[in-house]
């Protein structure tokens, strides 16, 4: 390999030793230098802050003799950085792109960077030709950092051209974790091939497999070195967790093997596995959500009530089929059994294998798509632009006679859940929820915990029956909704912008709370009253631990807000508009309703989705406080009962626990913290394809969805589970993580926009910023997110889908 030349003026120690030892970064740097192959270390030169002190003209010289006219990087080195101890990673200054030619300005940089470490004479500075053309820049760990978990963490950046992006954390890059066993075969990739194999021939050279490694690519494939240090984390590693993780992957590879393999009644040759679509664990419960929040989320939702609602409305007869999958404690959905339940029922199995497995295949083509599977892989509905999406996403799927075949069904489907005559399944959802809506129980007389228990069990089965049942179906009517009006957008009959004002013009419920929020915060409204009714909240609405609104102090600590407007904005569809929008309907045959009727079907969808959202959460809120009573009554904390299983708990109704009731359940809790602690360290991809995803686990970049036209730019604010809403927020962009109807009062408070890392295009958040005229960006996926939260200021244009950070200087 072709090395740069050699120069080196400083009297170092001997490069020829037997054992590595490190020193200062750019001691370290220079002692690699002649022993490395598979990087080059750019030419060097540094010196202390005493020879800076006692001599600058002489220094400067030697840079100007060694370096000429190139670009330098003038860097720490610190004596009190990157020890065995501590790493003091990023706590000195870095000047990059320094002009060698303009010699005071070189000598202000060094003195920034003398003065931004400790103080000790023997402190150094080094400085280095900047790599030109860079095309990709990155740090390895060749451990997990925090826990040493056994994976080679990579992220890099291959888009800004820059050297500092990763380190800094300015800017947006890729991240993969490698097991340190994998077979090579498993690295597609040419360039993460050449990473490794640097990380790994430094591992054999420092005799340290705990590395920090900086490291860059240029246009030509060339590999350079910028850093090694050891992690200094390492000595707080638990020993067993390498060994738990190789004995886990076995069992968890088995699992993807098997999951794959065909299954009786469901068709599709394999499945893939991924967090984000269809029921959308990530966004909902997170992505390692605790016991009783994921066992609640399965008993209400993707057991069975995620099909059984899709086979009302005349989709695929599913059975009892799990939707969801948790592997270690890491929550899937399994696409192939979703992409089954949206093939239209009776269709020919024939023709749905063929489709299933073509949507399986234009997932993994585009993983991005992995929270828009309704919109950008499965046609759930016949809409407006079916016909050309169908054979420009699938032109050699189906023959003609198939395709035909399929979209009369799918035709057939979707003119029934347009249908508004009497009985139809949105209506008959409807009535069901209003029966939960006005569900009233007398008061528990028997304080026991028995009780409690007893009442929880029965709102739960009332939720399932009358709430999330009708949920389900109500969303999949706003799903259908959303394909309708999206494609009369691309069709030409609306605007995005006027589309954005018809949302606008959808009252929900969240309009109706924010109201009356502030008019309680202008004593207009008793408190009383106000909780009575939006009480149940809470941000994390399967989570124990997340504190309800009636049991927060800090609610409505504002009293500073203005009043909305009453004027609600008023929408009426353009002659033009009308008459476009009837032609498709015809066009499609979907002519069971008129213009005006489909308006008429999207409100009350859109609205009656967030109305019977509101409703289940309430029950199922109540429950969640039931529990928390009978728990109270054996002495377990609200953190406790978030690590039981909720058919545990519910088990003790019909088998009595033959123990100590809260020895019994502390143990079983513990034994989930436990579990828990070892899954953080167990790294997955958010989408697996097969068994190489689980040893080159990938977390897949999302495409926002962005909602509106609107734009701003200014602060961000990070809001967690039990943020204050006495936090002052108006005129920052809000960032949540998975937000849901417990943050509603963020609306309350003024923000600027709104940015979350999990959510769909047509989740919860969207709908109430697309009724607010809130510029949001919904799903951003872990990558983007992380580079939002760590920016100081942030600009977001939803017209032009641009979201990025605006660094300060």
């Amino acid at each position: 390999m072709t090395r740069h030349t050699k120069k080196m003026t400083n009297d170092t120690e001997s490069i020829e030793q037997r054992y590595f030892t490190f020193g200062t970064k750019a001691e370290t740097l220079a002692r690699l230098k002649p022993l490395v192959n598979e990087a080059l270390i750019p030419e060097l030169y540094f010196f202390s802050s005493k020879e800076w002190a006692d001599s600058k003209n002489k220094v400067l010289d030697t840079i100007h003799k060694q370096f000429g006219s190139r670009i330098l990087a003038v860097r720490s080195s610190s004596l009190a950085e990157d020890g065995a101890e501590s790493s003091m990673a990023g706590a000195f200054l870095s000047k990059l792109n320094v002009d060698s030619r303009n010699r005071s300005e070189l000598e202000v940089v060094i003195d920034q960077v003398v003065q931004s470490m400790t103080g000790n004479p023997r402190d150094q500075v080094l400085v280095q030709p900047m790599v030109e053309d860079v095309s990709v820049c990155g740090v390895i760990m060749t451990f997990d950092m925090v826990n040493g978990a056994p994976y080679y963490c990579i992220d890099f950046d291959d888009e800004t051209g820059r050297t500092d992006v990763v380190t800094s954390g300015s800017g947006g890059h890729k991240s993969l974790f490698v097991y340190r066993y994998a077979e090579s075969s498993m690295v597609k990739s040419v360039r993460v091939a050449s990473f490794l194999r640097l990380a790994r021939e430094l591992e054999t050279i420092c005799e340290c497999a705990a590395l920090d490694i900086e490291f860059g690519m240029d246009k030509s494939g060339q590999v350079f070195l910028f850093q090694v240090r050891r992690i200094a984390l390492s000595r707080n590693w638990h020993p067993v967790t390498e060994r738990r993780a190789k004995r886990q992957l076995a069992y968890v590879e088995d699992f993807v093997r098997n999951s794959s393999k065909k299954r009786d009644g469901v068709l599709g040759s394999r499945t893939t596995l991924a967090i984000m679509p269809d029921w959308n664990p990530a966004e909902i419960i997170g992505t390692t959500p605790r016991p009783l929040a994921a066992s609640l989320y399965r008993d209400l939702i993707t057991k069975a009530v995620w099909c059984q609602a899709r086979a009302v409305m005349g989709y695929r007869e599913m059975g009892d089929l799990e939707l969801m999958v948790i592997i270690n404690n890491h929550p899937y959905i399994d696409v192939r059994n979703s992409f089954n339940s949206f093939l239209p029922s009776l269709l020919p199995d024939s023709i749905g294998e063929k489709l299933v497995n073509a949507w399986l295949a234009r997932l993994e083509d585009y993983p991005e798509f992995h929270d828009k599977v309704e919109f950008d892989i499965v046609p759930t509905c016949l809409d407006f632009c079916f016909v050309d999406d169908f054979w420009a996403r699938y032109p050699d799927v189906l023959n003609e006679m198939e395709f035909e075949a399929f979209k009369t069904k799918l035709t057939a489907l979707t003119c029934d859940a347009l249908n508004p005559a009497p009985g139809n399944s949105l209506d008959r959802a409807l009535e069901a929820a209003s029966r939960l809506d006005c569900l009233s129980l007398p008061e528990i007389h028997d304080k026991g915990a028995y009780s409690q228990l007893v009442r929880a069990d029965y709102l739960l089965a009332q939720c399932r029956k009358l709430g999330t049942l009708p949920f389900s179906i109500v969303a999949r009517h706003a799903f259908i909704a959303e394909a309708l009006f999206r494609s009369a957008v691309k069709r030409g009959a609306l605007t995005d912008s006027r589309l954005t004002e018809f949302k606008r013009s959808i009252r929900t419920v969240t309009g109706s709370m924010v109201e009356e929020y502030t008019q309680v915060c202008h004593d207009q409204l008793a408190r009383e009253k106000f909780l009575r009714k939006y009480g149940h909240l809470r941000p994390g609405t399967y989570e124990i631990t997340s504190l309800r609104y009636d049991e927060r102090d800090d609610l409505f600590l504002d009293d500073m807000l203005r009043l909305p407007t009453s004027e609600e904005p008023q929408f009426t569809l353009t002659d033009d508009e009308y008459t476009s929008i009837d032609l498709l309907l015809r066009e499609a045959e979907l002519n069971v309703l008129s213009v005006d009727q489909l308006l008429s079907y999207a409100r009350k969808a859109i609205a009656s989705r967030e109305y019977v959202k509101f409703v289940f959460t309430r029950t199922l809120s109540d429950a969640l406080s039931m529990i928390v009573r009978w728990g109270g009554y054996h002495g377990l904390s609200r953190d406790d009962l978030s690590y039981l299983d909720w058919p545990v708990i519910a088990r003790s109704l019909s088998r009595p626990v033959m123990d100590d009731v809260d020895r019994y359940y502390l143990d079983i809790a513990e034994t989930s913290r436990r579990s828990m602690s070892a899954a953080h360290a167990f790294r997955l991809g958010h989408i697996i394809f097969g068994v190489r995803d689980i040893y080159v686990a990938t977390l897949n970049r999302s495409v926002p969805n962005y909602v509106g036209i609107g734009s701003a730019s200014g602060p961000v604010v990070l809001l967690e589970a039990n943020t204050p809403t006495s936090l002052n927020i108006k005129n920052m962009i809000v960032c949540i993580d998975n937000a849901d109807p417990g943050f509603d009062w963020i609306f309350t408070k003024g923000p600027s926009a709104l940015i979350t890392c999990f959510g769909g295009a047509n989740s919860h958040m969207a709908v109430r910023c697309a009724e607010f005229g809130l510029p949001a960006a919904i799903g951003c996926g872990d990558q983007l997110y992380q580079r939002v939260v760590s920016a100081k200021s942030v600009e977001l244009n939803c017209a032009e889908k641009i979201l990025r950070p605006l660094y300060a200087e």
